[in-house]
């Protein structure tokens, strides 16, 4: 029963999104789209970036609900089956990534959010297999 991150995986700085939108690529599929950024630590020195980190980051807009409840259940049901994949090792480190949900996910089930997630992971080569 526990929703967050383990911190090292926590994409919080404001300036990491901003790189990663800047730089990153899109995959969407039907209730989540994501951004990703193979993390290169020579183009950002200062931010001290490593090849090994994995930050992941959860975004729902006001347009997906305006109500708070909705948009951080969606949040936490992401989280969680990131959080699952992190804690048996699936994912490769050396990149950032953003998932955002769509306006449809909140009719989705949990089932559906994650079959999402690890279709856009496949996609971006993140999953091991």
């Amino acid at each position: 029963f526990y929703y967050m991150l383990p911190a090292e995986n926590r994409l919080t700085k404001d300036r990491d999104y901003e790189i990663l939108f800047t730089e990153g690529k899109f995959a969407g599929s039907n209730f989540v789209t994501a951004k990703m950024w193979v993390i290169e630590p020579e183009k950002y020195p200062r931010r001290n970036y490593l090849k090994t980190d994995l930050k992941i980051g959860f975004l729902v807009s006001k347009k997906v609900d305006k109500r708070a409840v909705v948009r951080n259940r969606l949040k936490r049901q992401m989280r969680e089956v990131v959080r699952l994949l992190l804690k048996d090792n699936k994912l490769k480190p050396g990149s950032m990534i953003a998932f955002m949900a769509k306006p449809e996910a909140k009719t989705a089930e949990y089932q559906d959010l994650e079959t999402d997630i690890l279709f856009i992971l496949k996609r971006m080569r993140v999953l091991y297999d």
